[in-house]
């Protein structure tokens, strides 16, 4: 017996009912609606602003210059990618606060503006004044650069308002579950779901966010090699012996002090401060008879600054003192200084501080006191070293004159330039030659981690402290090498770290090899398998640190 299928019909449409129902959920408030209709327009452009200022104020800024610096961009690409970035963040919260994806994009672009603005005309008005050998200025080439600019800032404010924006219901919906729960006095199984993914997430974030930042700006394996503090590093905030408020007393010169020109550099030499310890035979090791073990000591002090306006009133100084040092002892050392990049990078990126500890301990260097000069602040970023020829800022005096003075002061230092020297990677390889070359009487070694050597050759930004062609001139270790004086010249070394195949890097640090040849330098030029970077300096700065000893006993400092 077959049964018939009953027929079931087909659901009549109601327009009315659905009329109804739609009027009803529109009558129910969205989350964050509310606020939407709270004058949008000052509310996003005030959210931006923050987020601009915030970002320059804290040193967010300058500090994503130079990290980006020292990954190997110039410093005008530096500035972009930084504008970038941060145009891209202030469309996503302008998102976030009023959910118009298209106003959080322009404000997002007109942040790139306000950010690299000045860069932007910086380059312009060099284009124009341009001369043939540098190239002519092209006005169709202008406009190109000028649209490129805008367009891509858009888009990057864009991806940051889509992102704001997809991740806006999420936030809104977690806070109104928390109202809820909170509206009951008691906690939900269901409604605490979106708040504590929210959470976890953030959290996630906040830890893996920094680590990623660490293996892009330094090297993919700097968190499985680094740590905060060497083996038996003693981190504070005084040295034993010396009063931290004695310390912050001292004050550099107002003004910048008098440039020296290469013709006006001294001939003489100070005399050398006495050791205790009879002269030593190169070749030799005179301080493995006093050999320390342990940890050093770091010391952080913060100077008044060295420039008008900027962000920071003060610029810091990490001062490592090594294993077993006595402030109150008889024992004289020796001292190497790092500009201008401070040392959370330069620890970040090569362990310097373990490595310090570690080839004293060892014996591999004798113990050195080390001297780590911050330049992150300043009204310009990129200090390249130097005194602005307007005034503005004055960081060779700061780092030739004040803050020796200062170490020499307070610490048991050999006061004798054939003890000291300078060191410094990218801009602050430039930086080593250049302040070795212009005042023999402070440093006598100088140590470049792919440097150049031709000032202001690292973009406009970075031949911005330079007044004019003279003014370059006078600051370019190329031009200063052969003006060096004889009996300075016979006391000076130099060291060049460089990957030979690297444009830019490479060809300058082979070309300047031949002029410290051509006018007899001793030095050493170290032709490296790694190309710009922190893996380059973390793997030969321990060969890098034995040849500075080792030229300390030539200098005949024991």
């Amino acid at each position: 017996m077959r049964f018939a299928r009953p027929k079931v019909g087909r659901p009549r449409f109601d327009l009315a009912r659905f009329g109804a129902a739609r009027a009803a959920v529109a009558r129910v408030p969205r989350p964050g609606a509310r606020f939407e209709k709270l004058a949008w327009l000052p509310a996003g452009v005030a959210t931006a602003t923050i987020v601009v200022l915030v970002s320059v104020f804290s040193g967010t800024v300058q500090s994503s210059d130079a990290t980006l610096v020292i990954m190997g961009f110039d410093p005008d690409r530096s500035q972009l990618i930084t504008a970038l970035i941060i145009g891209g963040t202030a469309a996503a919260a302008v998102t976030l606060v009023v959910n118009r994806t298209g106003f959080a994009t322009l404000l997002g672009a007109y942040g790139l503006v306000v950010l690299f603005a000045q860069t932007f005309v910086t380059e312009t008005q060099n284009a124009v004044g341009a001369t043939g050998v540098a190239g002519n200025f092209d006005l169709r080439g202008w406009i190109l650069t000028l649209g490129t600019l805008l367009t891509i800032g858009v888009i990057a404010a864009w991806i940051g308002a889509t992102l704001g924006g997809a991740a806006r219901p999420a936030l809104i919906g977690s806070g109104v579950a928390v109202r809820e729960m909170v509206r009951a006095r008691r906690p939900s199984r269901h409604l605490s779901r979106g708040p504590i993914a929210v959470i976890l997430i953030a959290a996630l974030l906040a830890v893996t966010v920094p680590a990623f930042g660490d293996m892009v700006n330094l090297s993919p394996d700097a968190l499985m090699l680094n740590g905060d503090h060497g083996p038996g590093l003693v981190p504070g905030n005084s040295v034993p012996g010396i009063d931290p408020m004695a310390q912050a007393s001292i004050r550099p010169s107002p003004t910048p002090s008098p440039e020296p020109s290469p013709s006006s550099l001294t001939t003489e030499t100070p005399g050398p401060t006495p050791s205790p310890v009879a002269t030593a035979k190169p070749g030799s090791k005179p301080w493995l008879a006093w050999k320390p073990t342990g940890g050093g000591h770091l010391t952080t002090v913060n100077m008044p600054a060295p420039w008008i306006g900027g962000t920071k009133s003060t610029s810091e100084i990490d001062i490592y003192t090594p294993p077993g040092y006595d402030a109150v002892g008889d024992r004289l050392y020796p001292v190497l200084y790092e500009a201008p990049t401070g040392l959370t990078l330069w620890n970040k990126g090569t362990s310097m501080l373990s490595t310090l500890d570690t080839m004293i301990d060892s014996g591999q260097m004798p113990s050195a006191i080390v001297v780590f000069i911050d330049s992150l602040g300043p009204p310009y970023g990129d200090t390249q070293c130097a005194d602005m020829s307007d005034g503005q800022q004055w960081f060779e005096t700061y780092i030739s004159k004040t803050v020796v003075d200062f170490v020499d002061q307070r610490y048991k230092t050999m006061i004798d330039p054939r003890a000291r020297g300078i060191m410094g990677m990218s801009a602050g390889g430039f930086c080593a030659p250049m302040l070795a070359l212009r005042h023999p009487d402070v440093f006598s070694s100088s140590i470049s981690f792919s440097g150049y050597f031709w000032a202001g050759a690292a973009g406009s930004n970075a031949a911005r402290p330079f007044g004019n062609a003279a003014d370059i001139e006078s600051h370019s270790p190329a031009l200063l090498a052969p003006q060096i004086p004889a009996l300075d010249r016979s006391q000076m070394y130099f060291i060049l770290v460089a990957n030979p195949g690297q444009d830019f890097y490479g060809p300058g640090a082979a070309s300047f090899d031949k002029i410290l040849s051509a006018h007899g330098f001793k030095h050493l030029l170290v032709n490296t398998p790694y190309t710009h970077g922190w893996p380059q300096v973390r793997y030969e700065v321990p060969a890098v640190l034995q040849a500075w000893g080792a030229q300390l006993v030539v200098n005949g400092i024991w």
